[in-house]
This record gives structure tokens, sequence and C-alpha cells, in this order.
């Protein structure tokens, strides 16, 4: 990793500070292409706001089509969504007058920026860093904040816990799709979209529907791999 990127990333501990201060100015909603990755959980919550606000919107897919991009993660091809932006400067597509049009429904790397979380090490389930950009002239002054006050007001249970279910089973996804046969590719990654994305119901809970689907998934896959 170059010198770069580390002074950009900072690893820290829940009981560390950080000097942090928001200004409302939307300054980290812009210039965000290919920035912003909308979870599946993300993707429920935004979906069931939107058709609260009287949008048309009967399913996770028909937010999907509207407002995010799709993209690969992985050199398996595993794919994931992202933010859609629009003019004059790439700003986040919920950007309005200066706002954001769905803050109670914003994503996971909304509420918690300026920290990111990723899987943890040594028997700890999360660990977290905090991420120096462009909008450091904004931001980064003023107040202190403790990692764990910040987590704990931003980074709920039910994410926890989305994660956790995540973080397991990416892993295995990865090794059952390299070892599909390249004509069954891209039916492997339609399985991967339509049960992380697409099958759920915006009436049910979300956690038991992404165990539920992440079991159906894994189970495709082994018989796309030729294994069952």
């Amino acid at each position: 990793m170059n010198e770069e990127i580390m002074n950009e990333i900072q690893p820290v501990r829940p009981k560390d500070q950080f000097t942090f201060s928001c200004r409302q100015c939307g300054a980290c909603c812009r210039n965000i292409e290919g920035c912003v990755m909308v979870e599946s959980l993300d993707a429920y919550r935004l979906a069931r706001y939107l058709r609260t606000k009287g949008e048309p919107i009967e399913g996770i897919e028909d937010f999907l089509f509207r407002y995010c991009e799709p993209e690969p993660l992985t050199e398996e091809g595993f794919p994931i969504y992202m933010l859609k932006t629009k003019a004059p400067n790439d700003s986040c597509i919920f950007l309005t007058d200066g706002r954001c049009s769905v803050y109670p429904a914003r994503t996971l790397t909304c509420r918690i920026y300026p920290l990111t979380v990723g899987p943890g090490e040594r028997g700890r389930d999360f660990e977290y860093c905090l991420c120096f950009d462009d909008n450091q002239q904004y931001h980064f002054s003023n107040g202190k904040v403790l990692v764990k006050d910040w987590l704990y007001r931003n980074f709920s249970r039910e994410d926890k816990e989305f994660l956790k279910q995540q973080y397991q089973a990416i892993p295995e996804i990865g090794r059952l799709m390299r070892r599909i046969p390249e004509g069954m590719h891209q039916a492997a990654v339609f399985k991967v979209l339509f049960y992380h994305y697409y099958h759920f119901d915006l009436d049910q809970p979300f956690l038991p529907q992404y165990e539920q689907n992440n079991r159906s998934l894994l189970h495709d896959l082994r018989q796309l791999a030729l294994l069952d």
C-alpha cells in the first residue's frame, strides 16, 4: 500500500477520539461517483422509505433501477450496487438543495462517515478506520468525537448482524464462483443479484429473509459448481 493511501485511512479503536464537526454543507455528498456502495440492507431501507414518501416502488428492484448502478466488486464478478450521481459535480442522486432527501434511510456508508467498518481479526467482529479525504477542510475541525459514541449512534444492532452474516457468506460465495464453469458464470452472477438484492418482501423483516437467501444462494451455487 502506498504512503498516500496510508495517510488517508487510519485504523482506530472504539476508545479512540477523532476531531470532527458536521457543518451540513453537503460537501461529502459531492464528487462521489463510484464511491457509495449500496448494501442489501441499505437498498431494503431506502426502498421502504421512498415508498412511504409516495414513490411507485413495489420492490427493491424498482429502487435499484432508478437510483443505483451495478458494478463487479471482485475478480469473480461478485456484483454490488453503487449510488448514481448527477451533474454538474457528481453529486449524490439524493442531494436536493444541499441536503440529503433520504436522511432517515441513508446508507451505512453515509451514516458512519468518516468511519468505515470491515471484518475483524483476532476474535473481533469488526475493524474500524478513520477516512481522510478532500473534505477535511469542512469536517475535521472543532469538537472531539469518541469512536464508540459515534458507532453507538450510527451503527445499529441490525447493521452489525447483517454485516456479520455477510462476512461469513462472502468467502464461501467467492470460493464457489471460482469453481463454476465459465459457461455458467453469468447464471451465477444472476443468482447473487437475485438473492442478495431482489428476493425481499418489503413488508417483512429484513434479517430472516437475508439469512434464508444466503442459504438458498449457497445451495444454488453448489449446484452450478457441480458439487451437489
